[in-house]
């Protein structure tokens, strides 16, 4: 049987069992759930989900999948054209970065990532209370794919670009 590839987006306020129900009709149809990335923000639950599933049975999963709204889960098909398998020789770097919160940071930190031809592959952030310096910190945990002539003093230098209080920390390489 032919395969095809699916991506699905799933969208929820945040309960238990939610990723279950999701998983369930993916395994009633038989296809296989490849990858994710899920996540709990503001008490809403957000991810994209990779299923590989028989071509027969691939309208049949998406009808069952769209019956998921009556509990409350809305699930969205997206094209999987652009679907490629993952490339394990890619440049890839986990880092932490911390600054002083502003509006706009984000944005500034994307702008020279992107134009130093740096693709972020996942992004997760945040702001805390610096107590005892009494301002907001900001957080982002990224992996990145660098080009594989970048070096770590190279990213140390796109970063100090953006502003002299943000830090970075290499978590692994």
């Amino acid at each position: 049987m032919s395969k095809s590839k699916l991506v699905i987006s799933v969208f929820a306020e945040d309960r238990p069992l939610l990723i279950q129900a999701v998983s369930d009709c993916v395994l009633q149809h038989d296809g296989n759930w490849l990858e994710s990335s899920l996540s709990r923000l503001c008490g809403q639950f957000a991810g994209l989900v990779h299923i590989d599933v028989d071509e027969a049975r691939r309208a049949d999963l998406l009808h069952s999948l769209a019956q998921l709204e009556q509990q409350g889960i809305r699930v969205t098909e997206h094209s999987a054209d652009g679907v490629v398998e993952e490339d394990d020789s890619v440049n890839a770097v986990e880092i932490l970065v911390e600054a002083n919160d502003r509006p706009g940071i984000i944005g500034e930190i994307t702008q020279v990532l992107g134009l130093a031809g740096i693709n972020i592959e996942s992004l997760e952030t945040g702001c805390e209370s610096a107590s005892m310096a009494g301002y907001t910190l900001f957080r982002a945990h990224m992996l990145l794919a660098m080009p594989d002539a970048m070096s770590e003093d190279d990213l140390d230098a796109i970063f100090a670009s953006v502003s002299d209080d943000l830090m970075i920390s290499i978590l692994q390489d």
